[in-house]
This record gives structure tokens, C-alpha cells and sequence, in this order.
């Protein structure tokens, strides 16, 4: 549609390290003419000279309130307060900044009938766009991912839902979910995967024959995640422990990378329970380290309480690496069971101990053969360019 602009709204973009979603806007903003990005994010480029790029504060909320530019919109401004104003605090407090966000945005963006806005995620940018919706009729379109679905999603997410003109997700099984949960006509919602872009998986292929593959005594294992609580890391911990002095396997050693505020507690558990020659805990790895790590690793390990459909069981695949994981959210869509995984059958230190069991005892046919089936995965549905020119591709036909 001649004119129109796709305003993505992201709390994400940039980041402090390279991610998933930055890759994917990077993408879109370049092979895209009319996506932009409308971003609160607290970490700021030095050099901020892209003109698709907009970041907004509270500040220029406020302003809007006080002083709108158009006196017009004041009346509405008003109006949508009533959806702000709610008992629980917390709640509150959230909507009031997603509020001022919005009247930032509209301080600053002139918004076409014709325009779509695009929430990254199912939080505080939907919320945004909800605002911005009712004051402007602009339509918009949420996407869901996994702790904004299973977690932390906004309260009053089943009105927001129906509001939108179509709601996106990464995994079928989230799709299910929030069909189910809110009532949404399944056709409304549409299922776009994340992926790992093709010059990630062309590095793995480059630096295959440099990485020192030397048949070590020992089962490397790989867990990149965040040191938080929803991603388990106490959970493999725990599990370690349950293989090296419940069940005296000793050919172990897992390689655990992540950032947050829990490491301190890990390390603590780690030292304690004298794990300290099976288990290494790092802080956040950039991608090109993680390449070499992907490549020296014998098999991938996620242990998360709960997840979307993680993009770092994507890389796995482009690595060619098995994988244990646990079952939850989307994981069984990527991590398939006796296909290139074996799946914890619950959420335990226990099932996770049994689960690396299992992948110790295959023998080296099966393992193989679950290496190729994990990058023929990678291959047929997890590109990340092609999966984010479907998307965008999608929003521009709406």
C-alpha cells in the first residue's frame, strides 16, 4: 500500500549485546523502505544517525500531556485514562508509563489512517500501541514470544487481543495457547518463526576445520542462557549434581554462558557442592565466541522453566548439535524427540539428570544421525532471513 509505514514499537532496540531481535530490525529497517522503529530502549547508540530509528523518554510524555502540539488530541488524551487508572499498583505504575510512551510517540510521529503499528512484544509495547490505537485509530499488531505470553503478560491482554488487527507469534504451541486462553479465532493469529541468519550458520561451516575436534575423555555439554530464575540454571546445576554423585558419572563438563543477577547464587552452588571440575559458569559470550563454543561441544543443553521457541536451540541446530532440553512452551517444535533431542518428561533436576543420562548412553550412529537431522531443522525452517521477509512481507499485505 503506497505510503504506508510500519512502525515497530520495542523496548529492545538497541541492546547492550547483539540479539535475536536486533538482528531481525537491523533486517527489516534495510530491506524494508517504510519499517521504522519507535524505541524506548535504555541503551543508546553513540552515533544515532539512522533516520528509522526513533527513541522516546517520559519526559516528552509529559510534555504531550501538559502542552500537546495538536490541542485536539486533548480531549482523547483524557479519554484513555479511564484505561490506565487500575487498583493493583504495580499495574498502575506500568500503564502510566506505557501512557506517557505513547503520548511521547504521538508527540513526535505524525501517524497515517493507513499506517501499522507493531508491537515486538506482548508487554509494555503492546500496551503502547493499545494507546495509541484508541486515540488515533491507527491499527496495530502484537507479537507474543514466551515469558510475555506464559509470565508476564499485560492484564487486560484478552481486550488488547481483540483490539488488534492480527497478533503474531514464534511457535505453534504459543499460537494454541493464546487461542485458547483469550478466545481469539485462530485464524487471526499467525505463526512466524525466529531463526539464526545465514551468515551465523556459513561462520560455523568456515571455522569447522580450524576448532581443535581432538576426541577429549570427557562429554561436553552447552547451556547459554541468562542467569535468572524462569531460565533453570539451578535446575541443570542440580542435575549435574544428581549425575556426578548420585549416578558417579564423571565424563561430564558443561560450558554454562549467561549475564544476571543471579551468578553470584550459582557460583555459590557450584562451590558448595564441589562442582567445580564439571561445571564452568561464564558471563555472556558475543557471537562469534559462541561459534567456537557451538563447534567444540558435543551437545546442547536447555533447562528453562519456560520459553517461547528460544533462539538459542536455533543455533544449536545451524551447529549440527543434539540437544537435551525441557518440554516447555514451543521446545518440542525444534527439539524433537528421538529426532535430533531428548526432552525431559518433567520439570526437574531429576527428569533433566535422566533426560543427559539417555544422550550418554547413544551410541555414536545415533548421534550422528541427530546431528544431521538438527541442521537439516535448521535448514528448512529456521533461516532467519527468510522467515523475517515472511513477516514483514505479511504486515505490508494487511
Amino acid at each position: 500500500m503506497e505510503g504506508r509505514n510500519i512502525y515497530i514499537i520495542t523496548n529492545s532496540y538497541p541492546e547492550k549485546f547483539e540479539t535475536f531481535n536486533s538482528q531481525e530490525m537491523e533486517f527489516a529497517i534495510k530491506n524494508f523502505n517504510n519499517v521504522k522503529i519507535l524505541s524506548f530502549s535504555r541503551h543508546k547508540p553513540c552515533n544515532n544517525s539512522n533516520s528509522k530509528v526513533s527513541h522516546f523518554n517520559l519526559f516528552q510524555g509529559i510534555l504531550e500531556l501538559l502542552f500537546p502540539k495538536n490541542k485536539s488530541n486533548y480531549l482523547k488524551y483524557l479519554k484513555v485514562l479511564k484505561f490506565v487508572f487500575v487498583k493493583n499498583p504495580k499495574e498502575f505504575i506500568r500503564n502510566i508509563y506505557s501512557y506517557l510512551l505513547a503520548l511521547a510517540i504521538l508527540r513526535k510521529i505524525k501517524l497515517k489512517p493507513n499506517d501499522i503499528i507493531f508491537s515486538y512484544w506482548l508487554s509494555r509495547a503492546t500496551i503502547i500501541a493499545y494507546y495509541i490505537s484508541i486515540i488515533t485509530n491507527t491499527e496495530f499488531v502484537c507479537q507474543g514470544h514466551g515469558s510475555d505470553i506464559y509470565i508476564h503478560p499485560p492484564k487486560n491482554l484478552n481486550k488488547i487481543l481483540k483490539k488488534a488487527k492480527a497478533v503474531i507469534t514464534i511457535s505453534q504451541t504459543n499460537k494454541n495457547y493464546l487461542a485458547k486462553k483469550y478466545q481469539i479465532p485462530p485464524e487471526k493469529i499467525k505463526v512466524f518463526r525466529l531463526g539464526v541468519s545465514l551468515e551465523f550458520y556459513n561462520k560455523l561451516k568456515a571455522k569447522k576445520s580450524l576448532v581443535n575436534n581432538k576426541k577429549e575423555s570427557f562429554i561436553r555439554f552447552l547451556s547459554v542462557s541468562r542467569y535468572i530464575p524462569v531460565k533453570g540454571v539451578d535446575i541443570l546445576l542440580k542435575a549435574v549434581y544428581d549425575l556426578v554423585y548420585n549416578k558417579n558419572i564423571k565424563n561430564i563438563r558443561f560450558e554454562i554462558f549467561g549475564g544476571g543477577k543471579l551468578y553470584r547464587k550459582y557460583m555459590s552452588f557450584v562451590k558448595k557442592h564441589k562442582l567445580n571440575n564439571y561445571v564452568k559458569l561464564n558471563q555472556w559470550i558475543e557471537k562469534d565466541k559462541l561459534i567456537v563454543e557451538l563447534l567444540k561441544s558435543d551437545c546442547f543443553v536447555l533447562s528453562s522453566r519456560s520459553e517461547g521457541l528460544p533462539v538459542v536451540l536455533m543455533e544449536a541446530t545451524a551447529a549440527s548439535l543434539p540437544i537435551v532440553a525441557t518440554n516447555v512452551g514451543g521446545v518440542s517444535e525444534i527439539a524433537i524427540e528421538n529426532f535430533n533431542a531428548i526432552l525431559a518428561k518433567e520439570l526437574s533436576p531429576k527428569s533433566l539428570s535422566k533426560a543427559i543420562e539417555e544422550f550418554l548412553k547413544l551410541d555414536e550412529n545415533k548421534i550422528k544421525e541427530m546431528k544431521e537431522n538438527s541442521e537439516n531443522l535448521y535448514l528448512n525452517n529456521y533461516i532467519l532471513e527468510k522467515n523475517i521477509t515472511e513477516k514483514y512481507e505479511f504486515l505490508q499485505r494487511l
